[in-house]
């Protein structure tokens, strides 16, 4: 064996040592919680994100225990956006 081939076992053991105490900290550090309110932040931040969408999101379905009509509630708020988008703007008349 070279001595590459003998190194090798060691370095990935290294490796894997410090895979697994990073996995650790990342694992401590964050719970299910921060991790949704994170992401629910994020997505509100975003410029490329429907802001009202993000929000519908945030409210009803990124949560650790969804409320059991998540899906329902978020639907009826979907619908209501779009029917608020697709009404027609109140025309203004010239005097």
């Amino acid at each position: 064996m070279s001595e590459d081939q003998m190194e090798a076992p060691d370095d990935m053991a290294a490796l894997e040592m410090d895979a697994a105490a990073d996995h650790s900290e990342v694992e401590s550090a964050e719970t299910p919680d921060v991790f949704l309110a994170s992401v629910s932040e994020t997505l509100k931040a975003w410029a490329d994100v429907d802001a009202d969408l993000a929000s519908i999101l945030s409210d009803h379905s990124l949560s650790v225990t969804p409320h059991a009509n998540a899906v329902a509630n978020a639907t009826v708020a979907i619908f209501a956006i779009a029917a608020k988008r697709a009404a027609p703007a109140d025309e203004q008349v010239d005097g």
